[in-house]
This record gives C-alpha cells, structure tokens and sequence, in this order.
C-alpha cells in the first residue's frame, strides 16, 4: 500500500505556468509559507527530498486533513524515528507554496514531531511552483565559484555520482550541522583514500528530541566530492559500536539503532535496495562557504556558488 500511495505522489499533476524565479534567505535555515485552505502553516525548505510537504501531526489535526482512502494511511518501522515506529498518514492537499500559487501537493503527517516549533512543517525546494528557487545565505561569502550538480532527474532532489564503481547518492541540507553519511558511504570514501575513522563518537539529531550515534571522520588533504570538498563528516554507526568506542558519549542516544541498515556496511552484491546505497547528506559545514544554492528545475540541477577556505 505504500508504495501505491508513493506511485500517486509521483504522479501527482504540475501547475501550468510556474513562476519564472523564488527568492529566498537562509539565516541557517530557509524558510517560507505554506496556505492551505484552512490557514498558513510555517514551513522549513528542504533541498534533500522531491516534491512534498512534511507536517507535524498537530497542525495536520488542526487543519482536519484527512489520509487518502485505504492508502494513505501505513505504519512505519525505522530507527531514526523516535519510538521506532510511526503512523503515516497522507493525501494531496491543495497549497500555495511561498506565494507560486495552489497546486496539489503530495501531503504527508506522521505522529511524530519532524520540526521543532515555531516551524510545523518542511516542504521541499521542489514543491514551489517555480522554475528557479535561488536561496541566498545570509552568513555566506560573496561570491566565489560556481559549481553544478546536475540532479538524478528533473522532479529528482538527489544528485548521483559515481565513485569507485558504485552509485553515490548526494543530498544537500542546510538543517544539518554537519555531512553525514550511512556506513556503506563512509566504507567506499574510506577505501577511495578520502576520509579515515577517528574512533571518536557524536551524536546527530535527525528530528526534534532524538539522537542516533556518529563517528567523527577526518578527510584527508583535498578530498572533495562533485568539487566540494569534504570538512567536517560524520557516519552513522549502531549503538553497540559507539558504547564499544565511547560509552559516555553514546550516553546521549535515544532509540535503538542495532538493526539500522544506515550504521552497518551492506555491500551491493547482499542488498540492491535504494534505502541501502551509499549516501551522503552535504550539511552545513560546507553549504555556510556557498552565497548562493539555486534550483534550476528547467536544467536539472543545483547551482552553487561557493568560496571555500584553502585546506
């Protein structure tokens, strides 16, 4: 039921005329407003995921929406989420995006809090009916240069790379502090020469309240992925290796991450599924050195532009 629900996402009808150009700022975050028919609901930007909107559960209720007849509404098992589970629910939702216009929008609330007040939601870059967003970083550098990733597809957030024979999922997120990445990942950078484990354990927060452990990576001299270089990454691991290497620090953790695909290394021969490949979350630590992160959904691609320090 899922993935028919999905199927309908994807299907889901675009606006005729988009506007030709959003702009917005980012002070970390981007952020922006969503009319519903019932009322507005502040949103944070997301550039790591296709077109959709993100709800907590309590504005969902507020505004009475209702799941899609028998498919919209599932159960989800999954250690980044608080409590390990969650009830999915969702349905299209008619919704103007930062001022483009209504449009149907893929919907989708679950009973878990995924932003933390004042915000009640995240919609993605790709759900303004806009063919160019342009988000402009207030605590960036001018100017710099440019760089361009070129997207999985034009309704596709991800960029794909290749990198020692397999497929790199990269994803740009201005929430997260610092570049993550899942430990198939962080086992083909290790093994192209380009990061090295430290054995030293953090914590990162995915959702409000909730902590999955890390382990610290140093980059060696140079090393980059698409031009960007790497500076400050981290890997998922499960909870067990972070108490193996640091039990006071993996005192922090909330739920259980034993049987988390995204902590243990699955190579492509055992498992071929998408939620197994190697991915990798660019954060902050890199996107605070951009001025400027541009969707160009007519090229498919993220535009940048960047100064970073010399390393």
């Amino acid at each position: 039921m899922r993935a028919a629900f999905l199927a309908l996402c994807l299907a889901a009808p675009l606006a005729a005329k988009p506007v030709p150009l959003v702009e917005l700022t980012a002070d970390p975050i981007p952020l922006t407003t969503v009319q519903l028919k019932r009322g507005p609901v502040d949103a944070r930007v997301s550039l790591g995921f296709d077109k959709a909107l993100l709800l907590n559960l309590a504005p969902a209720q507020q505004l009475g929406l209702k799941p899609f007849p028998l498919i919209g509404k599932f159960k989800v098992k999954n250690p980044q989420i608080p409590g390990g589970e969650a009830m999915i629910r969702g349905n299209f939702v008619s919704g103007n995006v930062g001022g483009t216009g209504m449009q149907k929008l893929p919907t989708i609330w679950i009973d878990k809090d995924i932003v933390a007040p004042p915000q009640q939601a995240i919609v993605s870059a790709l759900a303004f009916d806009a063919e160019r967003v342009r988000i402009r970083n207030l605590r960036g550098p001018t100017g710099g240069q440019h760089y361009r990733l070129v997207r999985a597809g034009k309704g596709d957030a991800e960029v794909k790379t290749k990198l020692g024979g397999e497929t790199l999922r990269l994803i740009l997120d201005f929430t997260s502090e610092r570049t993550v990445m899942n430990a198939r990942a962080a086992a083909l950078l290790e093994s192209e020469g380009l990061v090295r484990r430290t054995r030293r354990v953090g914590l990162w927060s995915p959702v409000p309240a909730f902590a999955v452990p890390v382990e610290l990576l140093k980059p060696e001299t140079g090393a980059a992925l698409l031009g960007l270089p790497l500076f400050d990454p981290v890997v998922r691991i499960s909870r067990a290796r972070a108490e193996e290497l640091d039990a006071r620090a993996a005192a922090g953790i909330t739920g259980e991450s034993k049987d988390d695909p995204d902590a243990i290394v699955v190579t492509a021969e055992k498992d071929k599924t998408k939620s197994r490949e190697p991915w990798i979350l660019i954060g902050r630590d890199v996107l605070r050195h951009c001025g400027t992160v541009e969707l160009d959904r007519p090229g498919a691609s993220w535009e940048l532009t960047c100064a970073f320090p010399d390393r």
